[in-house]
């Protein structure tokens, strides 16, 4: 597994990696490449024999940062790779404070986060669609 910054030619491999885990409500193209673009965001994929198995979308503010967008193919999942992939966005030491928000439902990413350090802050009325949510904001303050 080689993990990169994603390039503009990673997108249509992206847009299919976010399509098979989060069906209806995964982003456009359009989405993936905004991202992409957008000052202050670093997004980084992880390939497998060519394969894009993994996505993360950081966004970085002065101090602040963002875990925007983070997808692992199913069968990659339980590996280590989402923990690797946000412990290396989260390393910057001038960033004081990163964010994220996640379903309610999703267990095994809150609790991956949880061990990462971020705690609970708060709760999105019926944030997300297709069901409809809530989402959980959490957050971690480095030291």
């Amino acid at each position: 597994m080689i993990t990169q910054i994603m390039r503009p030619e990673h997108i249509g491999a992206v847009k299919e990696l976010l399509d098979l885990c989060f069906n209806t409500t995964a982003w456009s193209v359009d989405s993936v490449r905004s991202q992409l673009d957008k000052p202050g965001s670093v997004c980084t994929v992880v390939t497998d024999g060519g394969r894009v198995i993994a996505y993360l979308a950081f966004e970085k503010i002065l101090d602040e940062g963002s875990i925007i967008e983070i997808a692992v193919a199913p069968e990659y999942r339980r590996q280590g790779i989402a923990r690797e992939l946000i412990n290396a966005s989260i390393s910057d030491n001038s960033l004081k404070e990163i964010y994220l928000e996640v379903r309610e439902s999703n267990l095994p990413a809150i609790s991956l986060y949880e061990s990462l350090g971020f705690e609970r802050m708060g709760v999105r009325a019926d944030y997300y669609d297709c069901p409809k949510e809530n989402a959980v904001i959490m957050k971690k303050t480095k030291e």
